[in-house]
């Protein structure tokens, strides 16, 4: 019997899977590695004795002591041509697969061991620590570097992972970093810092007012991304423009195959790949699962787009285990989110984290939410822009419409205060302001603020001598009024009692007055020259002006 036309479509989670993997993305740039296996073996007499003895033909092994090994397995090395250095301390190591560069402290002096150990190479491709604690302490350390520290299983893991790290390699260059629009400082000030504290690798590093992004250690963990306030910092594999067209269509194939109410699952390409590929067929037809290459990767511009694409709910799933900058990281990010659909009369946990133990439980039905219309907006390159187009479009159908709603400390969102009677318009907090948030006056003594623009660096604060600003985090939700010049302060202008030329504020003046009154270099004719311009000043210097106190 001929089948009918409807029983060959797809059903909805189908289509949208078949719309997703359809499309192609944009591909990145790649980061290409070279090992040579020179493995560098960290340790103890007792724990690096068994390595040495088992070492895979591929690698060739160099050896710290951290104690002085017994003669027999001095002579032992020798035999087998295994270079190696004792006892050695404050061991430091730098670098990635294929170029660690290790110093370390070797009977009382500092030795460079790779040129100790590796002439005329210095470089080590790949280096086994077996020391407890490790030499390198992060959540994610480098691709090259292992420390199963006294573990036998782990070391059995770790020795069987190095055989296969031997020849070149290539990965995803994972981010861009746009330096513009950086406001980690300026002046010397040091504002934000949110992605510094996100890197689980420490492949990113202060450079004065910029950061720098080691493309070599970055392993794609996506949370510099996630909480970049500014957008400086973009994640490219795959870009933003991709992975929101890649939603869209997978809406649009799910919609048309008769699919209602839908959830979005996001999992990462690791663990969370091997859960869905377990138990997707136990997943409600609704809920569509999407592949990330680190959980960490998506932020709120993903998430608040989703759901103004026509997603009800936007769920992560750690199927495995997170790392603590990757869970602080989520839990801050959902957290604004959470505040901003909060605010709008939407469920605070249409964005959540859930662990993979926890599902089924985790899957309670949403309450019946009333029909909206889904959003078209194309990605743009701008994170911001994009947050403002999910926001702007599920606040014309939310529930609630307040003027704007209260953040946490640390949000990207909000506005600046300023203490009137402590600011002098000295405007040195419109000179560090990266974003252009903060204006002055021009010909007159004014502060101006777009609060469109502000990020919440901090720089502005950190940058006013009278400690007059203060943060105050929030979504103001009319775009209108948030892209307006608003005047924060403003000033009469003092003049020169000389000459009449206006050159400082009044507050100003009275600030250094009433601060330098007592000081012995201004006492009477010499506190009238605090009255004057810069060439009344010098005039005065030289007796060519009046001396009245």
């Amino acid at each position: 019997m001929p089948q009918s036309p409807d029983s060959c479509r797809p059903n909805p989670r189908q289509a949208s899977k078949q719309a997703a993997s359809a499309y192609e993305t944009e591909p990145t740039t790649w980061v290409s590695y070279r090992s040579n296996g020179r493995l560098l073996i960290i340790g103890d007499s007792d724990a690096v004795v068994p390595v040495t003895e088992r070492l895979p033909a591929m690698l060739r092994g160099f050896v710290l002591f951290t104690d002085s090994p017994p003669e027999p397995l001095a002579e032992s090395l020798k035999s087998r041509e295994i270079p190696y250095l004792e006892p050695c301390a404050d061991i430091n190591i730098e670098g990635h697969l294929g170029a660690f560069r290790v110093e370390v402290r070797c009977g009382g002096m500092l030795v460079d061991a790779g040129t100790a150990l590796l002439p005329p190479e210095t470089a080590f491709d790949l280096i086994l620590d077996l020391q407890n604690p490790p030499a390198i302490d992060l959540p994610v350390p480098p691709i090259g570097y292992f420390a199963p520290g006294r573990d036998a299983e782990k070391r059995e893991q770790a020795l069987n992972a190095l055989a296969e790290m031997v020849g070149e390699f290539d990965k995803p260059k994972f981010f861009e970093y746009r330096p513009e629009l950086c406001a980690h400082g300026a002046s010397r000030i040091e504002g934000c810092r949110s992605c510094l504290d996100a890197c689980g690798t420490g492949a990113i590093e202060s450079r004065g007012d910029r950061v720098s992004v080691d493309p070599y250690r970055c392993q794609g963990c996506g949370e510099c991304a996630t909480v970049c306030p500014s957008g400086a910092m973009n994640y490219l594999y795959p870009r933003r423009i991709d992975s929101l067209k890649c939603l869209r269509l997978m809406l649009d194939a799910f919609f048309e195959a008769g699919g209602d109410r839908p959830e979005l699952l996001l999992h990462d390409s690791s663990a969370g790949a091997t859960w869905i590929a377990e138990h997707e067929s136990e997943l409600p037809e609704n809920v569509l699962p999407y592949e990330l290459e680190a959980l960490g990767a998506s932020g709120m511009d993903f998430w608040l787009s989703a759901l103004a694409y026509g997603f009800e709910r936007v769920t992560l799933l750690a199927a495995g285990k997170l790392t603590e900058p990757t869970r602080r990281v989520l839990a801050e990010q959902i957290g604004y989110a959470g505040e901003i659909l909060s605010g709008m009369g939407y469920p605070s946990d249409s964005i959540r984290l859930i662990c993979a133990e926890d599902w089924p439980s985790a899957l309670e039905p949403l309450p019946a939410s009333p029909c909206r219309t889904h959003a078209r907006f194309a990605a743009d390159d701008d994170k911001r822009t994009v947050i403002r187009l999910a926001i702007e479009h599920l606040y014309r159908q939310a529930p609630s419409q307040p003027e704007s709603t209260v953040l946490s400390a640390g949000a990207p969102f909000g506005e600046i205060r300023v203490d009137k009677e402590k600011c002098t318009l000295c405007l040195a907090c419109v000179s560090v302001c990266p974003e252009r948030a903060l204006a002055d006056g021009q010909d007159v003594p004014q502060l101006k603020f777009i609060e469109a623009n502000c990020v919440q660096c901090g720089l502005c604060e950190k940058a006013c001598p009278e400690h007059a600003i203060s943060l105050a985090p929030r979504y103001l939700f009319d775009q209108q009024e948030a892209r307006r010049v608003r005047l924060l302060h403003e000033e009469a202008v003092f003049r020169c009692v000389e000459c009449g030329k206006p050159f400082a504020t009044t507050a100003m003046i009275k600030t250094i007055t009433q601060r330098l009154q007592h000081h012995p270099m201004f006492q009477g004719p010499n506190l009238r020259r605090l009255l004057m311009c810069e060439d009344c000043r010098v005039k005065a210097h030289f007796g060519h002006l009046s001396q009245k106190p």
